[in-house]
C-alpha cells in the first residue's frame, strides 16, 4: 500500500513539473511595446534585438533591400512584430535553439498579362507602362497592346500609365496567372497632351526608339497645314531632307533608300506624294509611329540606316466617330466603329488632294495634278487570346506637266495578322503581308497619241512570324522567321512593238530567322542583342541569249548570299536620371535603289536586287551616347561613325530611262559616315522646346567615278540646326513655330560646254565640288479648339489652324537649270522654293 501511494505521488509531481515547463514562454512570445520609426529593415531589426535582449540571426545581403515604414505598437507578442515589418517580403523566421533566425522564402511566380487600350475607343496603347512599385519592375506594351510580366506571387498596386493619359493604380493579389485589361484615360487638362516628357516607366532612359502619337503630330507647324508623320520625322535631330518640301529621309548618313518604311508591316517603297510634298500617311488613320535610328533589333532587317514603323489605326470599338479636315493641300474624311461594340471595330479614310480645286502653282507639275489614298482596316477578338486584323492601303499620283504628259505612281499594301498567346509569357503575331509598287512614266514623242510608257515596280508577298517570350521583367525574349518573295520590274516600255530596251527582270526570295534578347543586370546594366541571318536568292533574267531562229531564250542567273547580322546595346545607368549607351549593328541591304539624285524631287525609283553583277550593302555601325533627364528639361549627347560597303554611284551622269546595260553603268564603292547630335529640350504643360544641332558628313570613295578620289555625298550636309517650340495659352489656344538652318547640300556644275548637233553639252567639275546656298526657315502656326452641341450625346469638336510658312520669304534653292540651247547664252540658273506662304486649315471630329 506504501509503495503505491509513493509512486502515485511521485506521478502527480511529474505531471506538475511537465506542466510548470510547458508554461514557460518562448522568446517569440514576449510582449513588446515599441515606437520604429521609417527604416531599413536591418536598422530596424538591430533596435527591437536590443529592446528585447533577443538574438537576432541573418544575412545582411538578404535583408539590405527592404525597408519598414513606421511602427508603434504595446505589449504585442515578439512573433507578432515580426510578423508585421516583414509582411510583403520573401523573408520568414523562426526560433533555432536561442536564435530567432531569418531566411529567404523563393515563392513561386506567377504572369499577370492582358492588353493595355483608350478607354475612349478601344484603340490599343502602344508603349504603355505597366509598374510594379514593391518591385521596382515593369514592362512596356508592345505594338499590339499586349503586356506580360511575370512576378513573385504577392500583393502588390500596379501602376499603368501612358503619356496624355490618366495613371491607374490597380491593387493585385497574385496567387495564380492572371488575365487583366486595362483601359485609360485621357487626362482631363488637354495641357498634358503636348508634354514630350515620358510618363513614369521601368527605365525611361533605355529606349532605343523614339514614339510619336496623333496628338504630338497635330501639334508641330506645317506646309500650308497639311499633318505629316514624315515631315515631322525631318524635324527631328539626326534626319535630314536634302530639299525644301522633299519627303526623303537621310538619317546619320545613310541614303534615302537605306530605311525601312513600314505602314502595318507592309513596305512601303515610295513613301511620298507630290514629289515628296506629301507623305502617304494619312494622318487620320494614324496610331502611332516609332522610329530606330541607332541600335535595330534583330526583328527588322533589310535596311541598313533606320527603320520607321507606322501602325494604323484600329478603329473605335465602342461608338461611332467621323472626322476629317480641309486645307490648301487636301480634304481627308474617315469614319470608324464598332463591328461588335468591345469586341470588332473598323475604320476607313479617305484624302484627296486639292491643287486643282485652288488652282495651286508649283515649279515642277501643273495644277491639274492631283493624289489620292484610302486606308481601311477592321479586326476581331476571337477569344482572350486570339485576335485577328485586316488592313489596306491604296495610294495614287497623277501628275502632269505643262505639255501634258503625266508621271503616275502609286503603292497598294494589305496584311492580314493574327495574335496568339500560347501562354501568359509566349505571344505571338503570324502575319501574311502584299505590297506593290509601280511607277508609270509618259515618255517623249511626237505626238500624244505615239508617245510610250516606262513602267518600274516592285511586288512583293511577304509571310513573317514573330514571338515573345516574356521569362521576367528583366529578360525578354524576341525570335522569329520571314520569308519575302520579291519580283522586280527596273524597267520596261509599254505600248511598244519593240522590248530592246527593256531593263532584265528579276525574281528574288529573301529570308530570315532572328533572335533578340533584352537582359538587366542589376541595377545599372541592360544588355539589348541579337543575331539576324539573312539568305536571299536572286534570279535575274537574261535577254542576251537567243536559239539558231533568232528567238529568245528564257534564262536566269541565279546567285544566293547568306549573310549574319549580330548587333548590341550596351546601356549603363550612372543614375536613376542618367545613362550611357554603346551600340553596334551588322546589316545588310539586298534591294538597291537607282535614281539621280541632282534632282530631289523624283518618283522615278527602280529597285535592283542583288545579283550576279551587283552585291549586297552592308555597314558595321558604332554609337556613343549621354542622356540626361529631368522632370522638366533633358540633354543628350550622341556621335556616331558608320562604315558602309558596296554603294551605288551612277557613272558619268548614266541614263535610267530605257537604259538595258544600267546594272553596267553602276559603279560600287565605300561610304563613310559620321556624327555629332546636341540636343536639349524642356517640358512643361505650356511651354515645350527643343535646341538640336548635328554636325556630321558623308563622304563617298568609288572606283570610275571622280578618278576614284573621295567625294561628299548627295546628303552631305554639314552643320544643321533646328529650333522647335510650342506654347499653350490654355485647352483651347496653342502656338507653334520650327526654325531650321543647315548648310547647303552638295552639287556638281559645269565649267564649260561645247557644242553636239546643236545642243550645248556640258563639262562638269570634279563630283560634288560646289554647294548651294545655306538653307533656313521659320514656320510659325497656332490652334484653337472648339466645341458644338450637336445632341445629348454628341458633340462637334472643331479645330481651326492658322499659320505662315516660311515666314521671312527666306530664298531656298530648290535645283540648277542648265541651258542646252546652243542659241542661248550658256547659263545654269538657280530655281528656287517656296516663298511666304499663309495658310488656314479646319479639321473636326463627331
Amino acid at each position: 500500500m506504501s509503495l503505491r501511494l509513493i509512486a502515485l505521488l511521485l506521478f502527480v509531481a511529474m505531471l506538475h513539473t511537465g506542466k510548470l515547463y510547458a508554461q514557460q514562454p518562448s522568446a517569440l512570445d514576449k510582449p513588446v511595446t515599441i515606437q520604429l520609426q521609417p527604416d531599413s529593415l536591418i536598422s530596424v531589426l538591430l533596435k527591437i534585438q536590443r529592446k528585447t535582449g533577443s538574438s537576432f540571426s541573418f544575412n545582411p545581403d538578404l535583408l539590405r533591400r527592404y525597408q519598414v515604414k513606421y511602427t508603434s505598437v504595446q505589449r504585442v507578442p515578439l512573433k507578432n512584430l515580426l510578423q508585421s515589418i516583414i509582411s510583403g517580403t520573401y523573408l520568414k523566421f523562426e526560433l533555432v535553439g536561442n536564435d530567432i533566425v531569418f531566411t529567404e522564402v523563393k515563392p513561386e511566380k506567377r504572369t499577370v498579362h492582358g492588353h493595355i487600350a483608350d478607354s475612349a475607343n478601344g484603340e490599343v496603347l502602344i508603349g504603355a507602362t505597366v509598374f510594379v512599385p514593391e518591385l521596382k519592375v515593369g514592362v512596356l506594351s508592345n505594338q499590339y497592346g499586349f503586356y506580360a510580366l511575370n512576378i513573385p506571387e504577392g500583393n502588390y498596386e500596379l501602376s499603368i500609365s501612358n503619356l496624355g493619359y490618366q495613371t491607374k493604380k490597380i491593387p493585385l493579389k497574385l496567387t495564380n496567372d492572371y488575365q487583366l485589361e486595362v483601359e485609360l484615360s485621357m487626362e482631363a487638362n488637354n495641357l498634358s497632351e503636348v508634354k514630350i516628357q515620358q510618363p513614369v516607366t521601368p527605365d525611361p532612359l533605355l529606349l532605343n526608339e523614339q514614339s510619336f502619337t496623333p496628338r504630338q503630330l497635330n501639334r508641330i507647324a506645317y506646309y500650308a497645314g497639311e499633318p505629316d508623320a514624315v515631315k515631322a520625322l525631318q524635324m527631328q535631330n539626326g534626319i535630314k531632307a536634302i530639299s525644301e518640301g522633299s519627303s526623303g529621309l537621310f538619317i546619320r548618313g545613310g541614303n534615302s533608300d537605306q530605311n525601312l518604311i513600314l505602314l502595318d508591316e507592309a513596305v512601303i517603297y515610295n513613301p511620298s506624294h507630290l514629289y515628296g510634298l506629301v507623305s502617304v500617311f494619312n494622318p487620320d488613320a494614324i496610331n502611332s509611329v516609332q522610329v530606330y535610328k541607332d541600335f535595330i533589333p534583330a526583328n527588322f532587317g533589310g535596311r541598313l540606316s533606320s527603320v520607321i514603323e507606322n501602325r494604323m489605326a484600329e478603329g473605335n470599338n465602342k461608338e461611332f466617330h467621323v472626322n476629317g479636315g480641309l486645307n490648301l493641300m487636301s480634304a481627308r474624311l474617315a469614319a470608324e466603329g464598332p463591328v461588335v461594340k468591345d469586341k470588332s471595330s473598323f475604320i476607313i479614310a479617305f484624302r484627296r488632294s486639292l491643287l486643282d480645286v485652288f488652282r495651286s502653282k508649283f515649279k515642277l507639275f501643273n495644277p491639274s495634278s492631283v493624289y489620292y489614298d484610302i486606308n481601311a482596316k477592321v479586326n476581331y477578338k476571337l477569344d482572350t487570346r486570339n485576335n485577328l486584323f485586316y488592313s489596306v492601303y491604296g495610294g495614287q499620283d497623277h501628275l502632269l506637266s505643262d505639255n501634258s504628259f503625266a508621271n503616275n505612281w502609286g503603292n497598294i499594301t494589305s496584311t492580314l495578322r493574327w495574335n496568339h498567346l500560347f501562354n501568359s509569357r509566349l505571344f505571338m503575331n503570324m502575319s501574311a503581308i502584299y505590297s506593290n509598287y509601280s511607277n508609270l512614266l509618259d515618255l517623249n514623242a511626237d505626238t500624244l497619241s505615239k508617245k510610250s510608257q516606262w513602267r518600274t515596280g516592285v511586288r512583293d508577298l511577304t509571310l513573317k512570324e514573330d514571338f515573345t517570350y516574356y521569362n521576367t521583367p528583366e529578360n525578354q525574349i524576341k525570335f522569329g522567321m520571314m520569308t519575302t518573295y520579291h519580283r522586280f520590274t527596273p524597267g520596261e516600255t509599254n505600248n511598244s512593238i519593240s522590248d530592246e530596251l527593256n531593263i532584265a527582270k528579276d525574281r528574288s526570295l529573301e529570308s530570315a530567322l532572328y533572335y533578340n534578347q533584352q537582359l538587366s543586370a542589376g541595377k545599372h546594366w541592360e544588355f539589348n542583342y541579337g543575331l539576324r541571318v539573312g539568305l536571299f536568292t536572286n534570279a535575274e533574267e537574261r535577254l542576251d541569249i537567243f536559239d539558231q531562229n533568232g528567238n529568245r531564250v528564257k534564262q536566269e542567273d541565279t546567285r544566293t548570299f547568306l549573310n549574319p547580322e549580330p548587333r548590341i546595346n550596351i546601356s549603363y545607368l550612372l543614375a536613376p536620371k542618367q545613362r550611357f549607351s554603346l551600340t553596334y549593328n551588322r546589316s545588310y541591304q539586298y534591294l538597291q535603289l537607282v535614281q539621280n539624285s541632282t534632282l530631289a524631287f523624283s518618283s522615278l525609283e527602280p529597285w535592283i536586287p542583288a545579283s550576279r553583277s551587283i552585291k549586297p550593302q552592308h555597314i558595321d555601325y558604332f554609337s556613343g551616347g549621354y542622356w540626361y533627364v529631368q522632370d522638366k528639361f533633358s540633354v543628350s549627347a550622341n556621335a556616331y561613325l558608320k562604315k558602309l560597303y558596296h554603294q551605288l554611284e551612277l557613272a558619268g551622269h548614266a541614263q535610267i530611262i530605257q537604259n538595258p546595260a544600267i546594272r553596267n553603268q553602276l559603279e560600287a564603292g565605300n561610304s563613310t559616315a559620321s556624327g555629332i547630335e546636341l540636343e536639349l529640350k524642356k517640358t512643361g504643360a505650356k511651354l515645350n522646346a527643343t535646341v538640336a544641332y548635328t554636325y556630321a558628313r558623308v563622304f563617298r570613295t568609288i572606283n570610275g567615278i571622280n578618278e576614284g578620289k573621295r567625294f561628299a555625298a548627295n546628303y552631305d550636309i554639314p552643320h544643321e540646326l533646328k529650333i522647335t517650340a510650342s506654347y499653350n495659352f490654355n485647352k483651347k489656344l496653342s502656338v507653334q513655330s520650327f526654325f531650321t538652318y543647315s548648310t547647303g547640300r552638295p552639287l556638281t556644275l559645269p565649267v564649260g560646254y561645247y557644242q553636239y548637233d546643236g545642243i550645248n553639252v556640258p563639262v562638269f567639275e570634279s563630283r560634288n565640288t560646289s554647294r548651294f546656298p545655306d538653307f533656313s526657315r521659320l514656320d510659325i502656326s497656332g490652334q484653337y479648339q472648339f466645341s458644338s452641341k450637336l445632341s445629348k450625346k454628341r458633340a462637334l469638336n472643331s479645330t481651326v489652324s492658322v499659320g505662315v510658312y516660311n515666314l521671312y520669304n527666306r530664298k531656298n534653292p530648290l535645283y540648277y537649270h542648265l541651258s542646252t540651247d546652243s542659241s542661248q547664252p550658256q547659263s545654269s540658273t538657280l530655281e528656287y522654293a517656296f516663298g511666304f506662304y499663309p495658310w488656314i486649315a479646319y479639321s473636326f471630329k463627331i
